[in-house]
């Protein structure tokens, strides 16, 4: 079963270690470098937890987290874009893509 839990700035641990992770393993698949984002400070993984009206969700697996989706609400009503998401390998094909896409869509 698949668990969604939505994170914040408090959490940021889990966030680096996932984008991170996406970011060595999928390097073509985003804007950012892993250069960008491997020796930042705590403050700096804080604040892009803390944009305004962003969301951050991350989904486990049998208690193993195993992606993480990033979305943000634009100016037009009910209208919010995915701006990161990423599933390890191991979880691709479960309906993990799915669930964080609809979890920032919702």
């Amino acid at each position: 079963m698949i668990e969604l839990r939505k994170i914040g700035p408090d959490e940021w641990e889990i966030w680096k270690h996932q984008r991170l992770a996406a970011l060595m393993k999928a390097p073509y698949a985003f804007s950012s470098k892993l250069a960008d984002w491997e020796n930042v400070s705590e403050q700096r993984w804080r604040d892009r937890l803390s944009i305004h009206g962003g969301y951050q969700v991350v989904a486990s697996l049998q208690g193993t987290i195993v992606g993480m989706a990033g979305g943000i609400l634009l100016p037009e009503p009910e209208v919010a874009e995915l701006i990161s998401m990423w599933v390890a390998p191991s979880a691709r094909g479960r309906g993990v893509g799915d669930a964080l896409v609809a979890a920032v869509e919702e």
